[in-house]
């Protein structure tokens, strides 16, 4: 990132979008009390500086994925990088990290059922050099998730 600053306006315009990213910029700007064209300037400023990202987000469990695992994953050390990126491609996969403690690579997937889970697992990671150990843990019910910082 090149060190964006962002002011309270820029904070504010974040919020409303976390609350509904379909907000009207007319509305935000009635909110806020700024022109429209000005949300609508800094809007594409932060999108385009990678600050702020819109997208529409499906519950897994309501659209057939019933399935949802995290998976760490056990890497060799110098291929971390490439690893996530072989990772990162394959469409199971919802969110991948690098990260500290047991595993090396944390990873999201959500699949249909446990046999595709098991094909996952099995078969797919298999055809990725470098993983030399995984542990997985099924989701059995998502209590929270929130998407929106608190800025």
């Amino acid at each position: 990132m090149s060190g964006f600053v962002l002011d309270e306006f820029d904070r504010e315009i974040i919020r409303l979008l976390q609350q509904d990213g379909r907000m009207p910029f007319l509305t935000i700007a009635n909110k806020l009390g700024l022109a429209e064209g000005t949300v609508r300037r800094r809007v594409a400023r932060l999108r385009s500086e990678g600050l702020l990202k819109i997208v529409g987000i499906a519950d897994p469990f309501k659209v057939g994925l019933q399935t949802v695992a995290i998976v760490g994953l056990k890497v060799e050390r110098g291929r971390i990088e490439d690893i996530a990126r072989q990772v990162s491609a394959l469409k199971e996969v919802r969110y991948v990290a690098l990260s500290t403690g047991n595993y090396d690579l944390v990873i999201e997937v959500v699949v249909s059922n446990n046999d595709e889970l098991l094909t996952f697992l099995v078969d797919k990671l298999r055809e990725v050099e470098g993983i030399s150990n995984t542990g997985t843990s099924v989701v059995l019910k998502v209590a929270k998730e929130d998407l929106a910082w608190d800025l």
